[in-house]
């Protein structure tokens, strides 16, 4: 039945029916809340798409202020991650991946497909989510570094935004080594930028603190302004 109809027959009933007016009154009440449209529930892919596109304006951002810092959009080509950062002679893979639970193996699998392709120097795989990765993997940080078939590939959890040019740049940095960096180097460099990242989120933290600060502020002002007024 149309939405028209429904109420025309809520109409109808009224005429004819000898039952109260608030229970008519009721009926029609629930059948306007049925037939209010309910928003609809993200899938699983229309959240990594959210999760890729947040990744990918970021990232454009950067190249708006770096000529030398190219952004591609890999996603419709199949095995091929689903960004591409070209940078200073050096290409990335960066796969994004938004789970509620950890990454499973056959996703890091697939990534490392990606990476091996010759067309890329580095990878970056990026779990938005604060799930981790498969136990398998044996991830020890929110930034854990690694070589992977030969090239340096990050591996990412919960890491705020901004720190995705920092990791770009050390991984560019070590690929114009002339000795490739060894895994002690590469946990090295994980904790120092661990530890950036911390300090971000903090600043985050006291950035909301003070803005729940001004809010309550602005409205003990305004309580103040009323009672001046009466």
């Amino acid at each position: 039945m149309s939405e028209s109809g429904a109420f025309e027959s809520i109409r109808l009933l009224k005429g004819r029916s000898q039952l109260p007016e608030d229970v008519l009154t009721k009926l029609n009440q629930v059948l306007q809340e049925s037939l209010i449209p309910i928003a609809p529930v993200k899938t699983t892919v229309a959240i990594g798409d959210d999760a890729e596109q947040k990744i990918m304006n970021q990232l454009l951002s950067i190249s708006k202020v770096n000529m030398d810092f190219g952004v591609i959009d890999t996603s419709s080509q199949t095995g091929h991650g689903d960004i591409a950062v070209a940078y200073q002679g050096k290409r990335i893979c960066i796969e994004v991946k938004s789970y509620s639970k950890p990454v499973p193996m056959k996703e890091i699998e697939k990534y490392h497909r990606s990476l091996a392709l010759a067309e890329y120097d580095a990878g970056i795989m990026i779990q938005v989510g604060t799930c981790g990765y498969c136990a398998e993997v044996n991830f020890k940080s929110p930034i854990d570094i690694r070589i992977q078939d030969g090239k340096p590939s990050a591996y990412l959890t919960a890491v705020d935004i901004e720190m995705i040019y920092p990791i770009i740049n050390m991984l560019i940095m070590s690929l114009k080594l002339d000795c490739p960096a060894d895994q002690n180097e590469l946990d090295n460099k994980s904790k120092a930028l661990l530890a950036i990242n911390e300090k971000i989120i903090g600043l985050r933290s006291c950035i909301e603190a003070q803005k729940k600060t001004i809010d309550k502020m602005e409205t003990a002002v305004e309580s103040i302004a009323k009672l001046s007024l009466v």
